[in-house]
């Protein structure tokens, strides 16, 4: 048999090594971790602003879709996620989805928009003891009476009347006018018996809006409970006298800053 040159033999060597020595290739679809990250879509910024002019439009929906698709372009944005977040909270329906979205934020403490929407999603669940610490939370960054009555509320719920009562003096502190942070701190006075300073919270919430029925009746009725017959009548006798029916307030809702 001939044989070939010495050169030729050693390309075909190295050429057999070669490709006993190459992997096969794989069968099946790669894995996760070998699939390069999606390079995230331009224009989240205008998607972004898109957003936020569609929620002070008031389009709920408009400005979800336009902040998830803001979500996809920039997964890492934290503040894409707070402003989806708050929305989605707000709106009440995809909780999980909004749990998800706050989840992934990762400056947290740089305002307090992370821990007023956590604390909203918490009182959806009925997780108060998670809303009352994250209203805490909030609290610590920026001073809000608003904030103080949800995280008093809560409280009351978890049966914590002492902190609920305090909540509400840090409020009305601030704004010594709010007639739902004086009224309910008079409740709270008078079921722990402190009745001369609930006497004073009732007091306060009729003068706060002297025209209207609503305080004097108020303070009425919490003399009938004590037993002061005279008081009473002459608080109801006030609130005839104004002519005006007080204003019903609805339930505080969730809070969606």
């Amino acid at each position: 048999m001939k044989r070939l040159p010495l050169a030729s033999s050693i390309a075909l060597v190295a050429l057999l090594l070669a490709c006993a020595s190459t992997p096969p290739l794989p069968s099946g679809p790669l894995p996760a971790a070998a699939v390069p990250a999606a390079v995230p879509l331009p224009g989240s910024d205008a998607l972004l602003a898109e957003g936020r002019a569609l929620r002070e439009a008031g389009d709920v929906a408009g400005a979800v879709a336009r902040l998830e698709e803001a979500h996809a372009a920039a997964p890492a944005r934290d503040d894409v996620r707070i402003e989806l977040a708050e929305l989605l909270v707000a709106d009440g329906k995809e909780l999980d989805r909004a749990g998800a979205v706050l989840a992934g934020v990762r400056r947290r403490t740089v305002d307090a928009r992370w821990d007023l929407a956590s604390a909203g999603l918490a009182e959806l669940r009925g997780d108060d003891e998670a809303a009352q610490a994250a209203y805490g939370r909030a609290l610590m960054v920026r001073e809000d009476p608003d904030v103080r009555l949800r995280r008093a509320r809560a409280l009351e719920r978890l049966g914590r009347v002492a902190d609920a009562a305090q909540e509400l003096e840090r409020a009305r502190s601030s704004r010594p006018r709010d007639t739902v942070v004086r009224a309910r701190l008079a409740e709270l006075y008078e079921a722990a018996g402190r009745l001369t300073e609930a006497e004073t919270e009732l007091l306060g919430v009729a003068r706060a809006a002297p025209e209207r029925s609503a305080g004097w009746t108020q303070l009425a009725r919490f003399y009938e409970r004590n037993g002061r017959t005279a008081d009473a009548e002459k608080a109801d006798a006030k609130a005839r006298a104004t002519g005006r029916p007080g204003r019903n307030l609805r339930p505080l809702l969730p809070s969606r800053r």
